[in-house]
């Protein structure tokens, strides 16, 4: 009996075996690419296309491609609200003018292949401020703008680039913001 026991159970092993190996499916490339990752804001328009989670690559025209941050976005009760987002701010553009007019400029990222930029937020909204492609060198600065406002700060400064164009993030891509 013991015998007849053992015999049936390595007959169901070698059953259930034979049955997985059957199942078996192998996956062939498929021959339509599938649709990228992208920020898209609130009218549904794509924003930017992601380098990591907070990094994007906003396309600006001409062939200008920026970084830009965002954040999560938080709801009333101050928890994050799953899969929304919206543009970061915090960052400075030091300007040649004492009135941040005028000659506007970025620190030059020390990350290869990436574009100076900074994001400030005005009243107008979240501004990108999107620096030159090229070697970084040290200006007479007169100003700095950030996200408080204006301040008066003379100082020589290293590592920079001058602005070459500026976008209106909330005015352009407004939130709220999610990858899809």
């Amino acid at each position: 009996m013991r015998m007849w026991i053992l015999a049936t159970g390595i007959a169901a092993v070698a059953v259930a075996a034979e049955s997985l190996r059957a199942q078996v499916i192998v996956g062939t490339p498929s021959t339509t690419p599938g649709s990228p990752v992208a920020l898209v804001d609130s009218n549904g328009k794509v924003a930017a296309r992601p380098l990591n989670e907070t990094i994007m690559l906003v396309a600006l025209g001409s062939g200008v491609v920026a970084p830009a941050q965002i954040r999560a976005m938080y709801g009333p009760d101050g928890r994050a609200a799953s899969g929304l987002a919206t543009w970061h701010s915090g960052g400075s553009v030091l300007f040649t003018s004492a009135d941040c007019t005028t000659g506007a400029h970025v620190y030059s990222p020390t990350q290869a292949g990436l574009r100076g930029a900074a994001q400030v937020q005005t009243a107008a909204g979240i501004v990108l401020f999107v620096g030159a492609v090229g070697s970084s060198y040290t200006e007479a600065i007169q100003s700095i703008l950030y996200d408080t406002g204006c301040a008066v700060v003379p100082v020589r400064q290293n590592g920079l680039v001058p602005v070459v164009t500026t976008v209106n993030l909330t005015t352009t891509y407004p939130p709220p913001l999610s990858l899809q």
